[in-house]
């Protein structure tokens, strides 16, 4: 027996009927959101809440929020001539219940060898220091303690 969608269980229910029409207005909404926005800022955005002509935003960190705040009246252009009824875009900070969606993967440093070198000698120069830490990270695996 084939069990029903989700959907089409949400849209008999009477009830249910105007939850699942905002969450398809909230989804039109950020499928448009997508098409606008660069895709690396897009990925920390969600819309949250359209109500009144204001579309609120979440942002998994500060820095989306401040590129979004840049973007915000160009935003709400984009959907209104998109036949959203878009007055205005707010965007508030929550960071993502799973870390990895919001936090960028670190970038690997390649470090040339006499750069590697130098730093090498003042890593041992150093005694025990928030720097000397920030030195340990910095050169990683193949660093001082690690494997050579």
């Amino acid at each position: 027996m084939k069990l029903p969608r989700i959907d089409h269980l949400l849209a008999s229910d009477g009830e249910m009927q105007p939850v699942v029409a905002k969450a398809r207005e909230i989804h039109a909404l950020a499928k448009l959101c997508k098409e606008f926005l660069p895709p690396g800022l897009a990925a920390q955005l969600r819309p949250a809440n359209f109500q009144g002509g204001k579309l609120v935003m979440l942002a998994a960190n500060s820095a989306a929020a401040a590129k979004l705040r840049l973007l915000s009246e160009s935003l709400g252009d984009f959907l209104s001539k998109r036949g959203a009824k878009v007055n205005s875009v707010s965007v508030k900070v929550q960071p993502a219940a799973d870390p990895t969606v919001a936090a960028e993967t670190p970038r690997r440093r390649n470090l040339s060898a006499p750069t590697f070198a130098v730093l090498s000698e003042l890593y041992e120069s150093l005694g025990e220091s928030p720097a000397r830490q920030a030195l340990k990270r910095l050169l990683g695996d193949k660093g001082p303690g690690g494997t050579r």
